[in-house]
């Protein structure tokens, strides 16, 4: 067996084994948006927006796309338009209002945490609400364990790598912290025994930090939310529950994040922040429009910080400063946020839920700290600065695709593939006779390679498939038949000038290869500047051009002159070289 044929069988074993592999795997093709159906969205700025604006929307979006479980969404940006395409999507309507929809900020009480789903029983235990868990523990040393970051300075609390959603608010000014510190002298004053609770300037002080942390789960500070938290009971325990407590109650006692299409401003929500814990958060005491902007910051310790600036007046500044009041972590307001915490929402995620260190504020003087790396402290201020300010969106074109049309899009493009193929193949073999075998089988296993790299890329690199793909993979067709019509007639020119059959294929060759190399690179070269230079569906046609023109290079160098040298070394066909579509005259010589 010579060199070439062992080219061709290692060819064949590839062929195999994809195609095995494939069939094992389960990877099938994902189908685009024209194949399947779904939803087409065009989003337009309705004024200049400026890049980082319009990244960040495409962040957001894609997050909203996410939460609809579509499989593998298409979402880009072109210049200034964010365009959105989910193939198969069922609840198109639903797709269309909330890709659309202009982002809102929520600034939400935290009323208490109740960790991650895993380490908490859904259905809130009595006996863990009084103070003991289930498995013998104090809930009060839970609590205290997972939350002493959000009420300590930093001194003490920057080790910790799970507190992206925590962080304590203060004060920029001195005078701010000297209000701290008499609110806090007064809080002291005015405590029982266990004054400790709202001792939250001591850090070094372990203790402290743990009996301040009770205020998140809801301590016995009188009438209200705070008191329902900490004595939650079923319904059928508890028949003196004013609304209020009923809908803390319904939100957060079993223990189920709040879907997000019930997840409304002016009722408590049950939510998740970006560390996997649930927080119980009241109904929203301002939004993002109160925001101006947000910065990113060093503090004289190094640490990375968040400084948000509010607007002025009682939309502004004045509204934060009344929430800012009610989670005061000194002195929190039972009521609205037993906590001391406030949660920052967007989008239905707890982007940070930061401790209140000072009561009031200047606009400009607020400073978010959390042990932030900057990567972190850079995304909560982009939430920030574009919550309070979001891109506003229009829809520039929209339209479905019902699955109906897209199946019969498919369809019409595999017939049309096929009745291709067909007509290639009977061209093939008329003029080509057994040559025309050697073409046919390097289109199959073209066609067997390309579809397990579809399904491959489908499968675990969410490539689809559209009709233009379809059109770049019938138009490789050509591509191909070319390659081996190329090389036959090379074949045929060699056989005319004396030489014998299996001479002719192997001198024939060594030109023919040539030609198919410059001619395919050329396609290459047309692919590829196709693919980078436009957009949208002609960007799949250039993808699968290009993808099978690399195929046809590589069947071309190892599999091609093999399977014809073998056919040419045929006795049937020695005897008579018009089956290999040569001509009946010449071939006498070498």
């Amino acid at each position: 067996m010579g060199r070439g044929a062992y080219s061709a069988v290692f060819v064949l074993a590839i062929t195999a084994l994809a195609a095995i592999a494939t069939v094992a795997s389960g990877n099938q093709p994902l189908l685009g948006l024209d194949l399947q159906g779904g939803v087409s969205v065009v989003l337009q700025p309705t004024s200049e927006a400026d890049d980082e604006a319009l990244d960040q929307t495409l962040e957001i979006i894609r997050t909203r796309v996410d939460s609809l479980g579509v499989a593998e969404p298409e979402i880009s940006r072109q210049d200034q338009t964010i365009v959105v395409d989910l193939p198969g999507v069922e609840q198109q309507q639903r797709a269309l209002e909330l890709v659309g929809q202009t982002a809102e900020l929520r600034f939400r009480p935290v009323l208490f945490e109740l960790g991650p789903p895993a380490t908490f029983d859904p259905e809130l235990d009595p006996d863990a609400i009084d103070g003991e868990s289930t498995d013998g523990e104090s809930t009060d040393d839970v609590e205290a364990d997972t939350t002493d970051t959000t009420v300590v300075d930093d001194a003490e609390g920057t080790g910790d790598g799970d507190e992206e959603s925590l962080g304590v608010i203060a004060g920029r000014s001195g005078a701010a912290l000297a209000q701290q510190d008499d609110s806090d002298a007064d809080a002291d004053a005015d405590a029982d025994a266990d004054a400790e609770t709202t001792d939250t300037t001591v850090a070094d002080d372990a203790e402290a930090d743990a009996d301040t942390t009770d205020t998140t789960v809801g301590a016995d500070t009188g009438d209200g939310v705070g008191d329902s938290i900490e004595d939650l009971l079923p319904p059928e325990e508890s028949s003196t529950l004013d609304p209020d407590q009923l809908a803390v109650l319904t939100a957060c006692s079993a223990g189920e994040v709040t879907p997000a299409e019930e997840d409304l401003a002016d009722q408590p929500v049950l939510l998740v922040d970006r560390a996997g814990s649930r927080l119980c958060l009241g109904p929203t005491l301002l939004t993002g429009d109160s925001l101006e902007t947000a910065r990113v910051d060093l503090d004289l310790a190094g640490q990375w910080t968040v400084n948000p600036v509010f607007r002025s007046g009682a939309d502004g500044i004045d509204r934060f400063n009344q929430a800012a009041q009610s989670c005061y972590i000194a002195a929190p307001d039972p009521n609205v946020c037993p906590s001391g915490r406030l949660a920052i929402v967007l989008d239905h995620v707890v982007v940070s839920a930061p401790a209140i260190q000072v009561p009031t504020f200047g606009r400009d003087q607020i400073v978010i700290s959390g042990a932030f790396e900057e990567e972190e402290a850079r995304d909560l201020a982009a939430v920030l600065r574009f919550g309070a300010l979001p891109v506003e969106l229009e829809t520039q074109q929209a339209r479905t695709v019902s699955a109906t049309i897209g199946d019969d899009v498919l369809r019409a493009g595999v017939i049309a593939g096929l009745i291709g193929l067909a007509l290639v193949a009977v061209y093939l073999l008329a003029y080509y006779k057994l040559a025309g075998l050697v073409a046919l089988g390097g289109l199959v296993i073209s066609a067997v390679l390309l579809w397990a790299i579809i399904a491959w890329f489908g499968s675990n690199l969410g490539l689809a498939l559209t009709l233009a793909g379809v059109v770049g993979l019938i138009v490789s067709v050509g591509v191909s038949a070319d390659s081996n019509i190329v090389y036959f007639e090379n074949v045929k020119d060699a056989y005319r000038q004396g030489k014998r059959v299996s001479t002719s294929v192997e001198r024939a060759y060594q030109s023919a290869i040539s030609t198919i190399v410059k001619a395919d690179v050329v396609s290459l070269i047309a692919a590829v500047l196709l693919y980078f230079l436009t957009v949208g569906a002609v960007r799949g046609f250039a993808f699968y051009l290009g993808l099978a023109t690399l195929l046809d290079l590589f069947i071309s160098w190892l599999f091609m002159r093999p399977a014809l040298n073998f056919l040419a070394q045929r006795q049937a066909v020695i005897d008579d070289p018009r089956l290999l579509g040569l001509p009946a005259n010449g071939g006498d010589g070498e």
